[in-house]
């Protein structure tokens, strides 16, 4: 027979709240969760230091050294924290913890500067050291 309509667990949860008040007498408050914040920020903070890696690799093989490593980690840090960004339509408070657009593009600097190292160096060795 007849099977009663599903119930969507997520109908009107998605993307970041209205200002606009609800038909309801209620007052509409922004639903945070923190579980999820944390999910994103993991999941940010692994494609950042996949970025780390993969730049220090195309480094080290092309043999980038002085400022113009640094400046090739620093540029692609920022290129990948704003296709990020574009990916979260700029709503950065929605999607993370993060309050404005500058930490959000600077974080995990330090961490992925080491993965960044860590690899050119490996990659620099074996290409022009042996």
């Amino acid at each position: 027979g007849d099977r009663p309509a599903a119930m969507d667990p997520m109908q009107g949860i998605g993307g970041p709240p209205s200002s606009s008040s609800s038909s309801t007498s209620g007052v509409g408050r922004a639903i945070f969760n923190q579980q999820i914040s944390q999910k994103n920020t993991a999941i940010l903070s692994d494609a950042r230091t996949y970025m780390g890696i993969l730049l220090g690799v195309v480094s080290g093989i092309c043999g980038l050294v002085d400022l113009r490593g640094f400046v090739f980690f620093f540029g692609g840090h920022v290129m990948v924290g704003a296709a990020l960004m574009v990916k979260m339509e700029f709503d950065v408070k929605s999607y993370s913890a993060f309050q404005n657009a500058t930490s959000f593009l600077l974080s995990d600097l330090q961490k992925c500067g080491m993965g960044y190292m860590l690899f050119w160096t490996l990659f620099y060795s074996l290409c022009y050291c042996f």
